[in-house]
């Protein structure tokens, strides 16, 4: 299964790597590919992805939403609404 975490604080890091151990694809979705820590993260979990939050709600059979609250609704808009249904 396909596993799209949307979020890259350390919940959404600690859930991909989990689910990376179990198996699961996973890509962990992000504002910024390029901040150190979801560099870090990709670089421990070599079979991981990441991804914009639209490529990884795209990518997710399943969706986690693993986002700060007050960022929830500007992050599913830039995800794009109709990728959660």
């Amino acid at each position: 299964m396909k596993i799209g975490i949307i979020g890259s604080g350390i919940v959404g890091r600690v859930l991909g790597s989990a689910f990376l151990s179990e198996g699961y694809e996973v890509m962990l979705g992000t504002r910024n590919t390029a901040k150190e820590e979801v560099v870090k993260w990709k670089s421990e979990n070599k079979s991981g992805k990441t991804g914009s939050f639209e490529e990884t709600a795209r990518f997710g059979e399943m969706l986690v939403l693993a986002s700060n609250g007050l960022a929830t609704g500007e992050i599913i808009k830039s995800a794009g609404e109709k990728n959660f249904s």
